[in-house]
């Protein structure tokens, strides 16, 4: 049995498991995401500690790398990603160097769709939409059964502008992830409340148990998510949306907010199931790991 490590960074930490051909995690490790690290250097070197701590040398045959933003995945390169500063940095190549292990790249959205596609909510599915909410939004778009990307620049519906108030890191003002990304929502509430460090799964609650500021910053992130949705549903028509991401724990209070609205708001359009990620939020971890499988010849088995 060959095992394999699933690298995730986000703009917050880098997540990483030890997973076996099966795609059972066997061991985790994480480390925050080294900020304003525009070489990679020290991001390259916080994944490789990663790999020491998951298991001893020479046991991980292959890593799936998989990093937000958009990405030239053939060559291993991300263009650009707002979140870690990065601009035409060949991240893979520069971990490959590293670590000496042979590594597959991905984008970290479209990592999660491939686990959900192969084995998740969207097995069987032509037609599908992946949403993963965390530091930052993207979606992953199924098409004919099959994830399309149109050279890594797809899918970045984290940049619709939703009418929001807030600044986003892509320079602009109103967009889908400066309302309501984790990130927003905690910065939100703590600039309205005064209350640093609640999570986004916490001011959940916090809105359902009745809290008036908590209610106010869900409701309208809810009502952000909503608006985005509707313009994907109008022009891809998706049979389900799935969402992942740290967000997806919240369960119902994130998709009942959002059904209501769509069904207030969709006229003609195809109305799509909403779901929760059968992975949950280790979906990219899960699609991480089938690119390194992909890798080994049979699997790894």
């Amino acid at each position: 049995m060959k095992l394999v490590a699933a690298i995730d960074v986000g703009g917050t930490s880098i997540k990483g498991a030890l997973v076996d051909p099966d795609l059972h995690i066997i061991a985790t490790a994480n480390a925050p995401t080294p900020q304003n690290d525009v070489e990679g250097s020290k991001t390259v070197k916080v994944i490789s500690e990663l790999l020491s701590k998951l298991a001893s040398p020479g046991e991980i045959k292959a890593v799936g790398l998989a990093v937000p933003g958009a990405l030239d995945e053939t060559n291993g390169i991300s263009r650009w990603s707002g979140n870690l500063g990065w601009k035409n940095l060949p991240i893979r190549d520069l971990l490959a160097r590293e670590i000496k292990i042979p590594v597959a790249f991905g984008h970290d959205v479209r990592t999660g769709a491939l686990a959900e596609l192969r084995n998740g909510a969207a097995k069987g599915l032509n037609n599908a939409i992946f949403i993963p909410i965390g530091t930052g939004i993207a979606a992953a778009l199924i098409i004919d059964g099959q994830i399309r990307s149109s050279n890594g620049f797809a899918g970045e519906i984290g940049h619709v502008n939703v009418g929001g108030e807030f600044n986003c890191v892509c320079g602009k003002k109103g967009c889908l992830e400066a309302a309501a990304s984790a990130l927003s929502i905690t910065n939100a509430y703590a600039q309205a409340s005064g209350k640093t460090g609640t999570s986004s799964e916490e001011i959940a609650t916090l809105s359902q148990n009745g809290d008036a500021i908590a209610q106010k910053i869900w409701e309208n992130a809810m009502a952000s998510i909503a608006t985005a949705c509707q313009m994907l549903i109008t022009v891809l028509a998706p049979e389900v949306i799935i969402f992942g991401g740290g967000l997806s724990q919240s369960g119902n209070l994130l998709i009942d907010p959002i059904a209501k609205s769509l069904g207030e708001s969709l006229t003609f359009q195809k109305v799509p199931q909403l779901v929760i990620a059968h992975y949950g939020a280790q979906a990219g971890t899960i699609g991480c790991a089938m690119l390194a499988l992909d890798l080994l010849p049979n699997g790894g088995n």
